[in-house]
């Protein structure tokens, strides 16, 4: 491989490594952004129903008579992709609202009851399921109940919209990819052609195609070549003259 092949290859690989480096930055990216908004999904989730049941409690209601809780669970769900559940309970951990019909009147887990007992909102974890709850109060400030969303966290299904969206960026980053190896393999070539000149330039004039040799300090290498020509020639003259000289001396013999 000549030195312009490995400075080209160099070149490309390092184009190609630049890209790549630059997908994986956009992939991070992405993945901060879903976790971002996901966090702001159950933040305005918990938020909501837990106004909302609060709200119903100053009317006056009570707990088992909310039954517009049950549709606002069931609406809540139907809104957001990846909601497994959404169950409400009581203090004495009996499931009051859900979006599972089976779980209605079931008891809770102990955890979900003892949790009742911080104001800060809560997360758990299951088997491909991921948990998120928050207390309500009533009109004292004293826990009422409280409200736990289920969450799946298995991919879901990739839509013909996302693989459409995904191949068109998959088709833009390959085009970015080649214009990029493309100028990089134009400036490489460009770059190899200029540091190449001089010698191109020295090899002509061994070839005896330039001029005279340049003067002063300019372009060393092609001067020494042009001197080099001039050596070669006056080498040849005598080498010729000295047969000449033979060939006389041979007829004279």
């Amino acid at each position: 491989m000549t030195q312009a092949s490995r400075v080209l290859a160099l070149t490309l690989a390092a184009t190609g490594a630049l890209v790549l480096l630059l997908w994986g930055l956009v992939q991070y990216a992405g993945h901060e952004q879903q976790a971002r908004m996901s966090a702001q999904r159950d933040a305005y989730l918990l938020r909501h129903l837990r106004t909302s049941a609060e709200n119903y409690l100053a009317t006056g209601l009570q707990l088992e008579q909310m039954q517009a809780l049950q549709d606002m669970l069931e609406r809540e769900q139907a809104a957001f992709a990846g909601i497994v559940a959404i169950d409400v309970f009581n203090p004495a951990g009996s499931v009051l609202y859900s979006t599972d019909a089976g779980s209605r009147g079931m008891a809770v887990p102990a955890s979900w009851r003892a949790l009742l007992a911080q104001e800060q909102p809560w997360q758990g974890t299951a088997v491909g399921q991921r948990q998120i709850g928050q207390r309500f109060d009533n009109d004292l400030a004293q826990a009422a109940g409280g409200i736990v969303i289920t969450l799946s966290t298995a991919a879901a299904p990739t839509t013909l919209a996302q693989w459409y969206g995904r191949s068109r960026q998959l088709l833009r980053w390959l085009l970015a990819a080649l214009l990029a190896a493309a100028a990089a393999a134009a400036g490489a070539y460009a770059g190899l052609h200029r540091l190449g000149r001089p010698y191109q330039a020295a090899a002509a004039l061994l070839r005896g195609e330039g001029g005279p040799p340049p003067k002063g300090g300019q372009d060393e290498l092609a001067r020494a070549a042009a001197l080099q020509r001039l050596a070669w020639q006056d080498g040849q003259a005598q080498c010729r003259h000295t047969l000449q000289q033979l060939e006389a001396l041979d007829h004279e013999a």
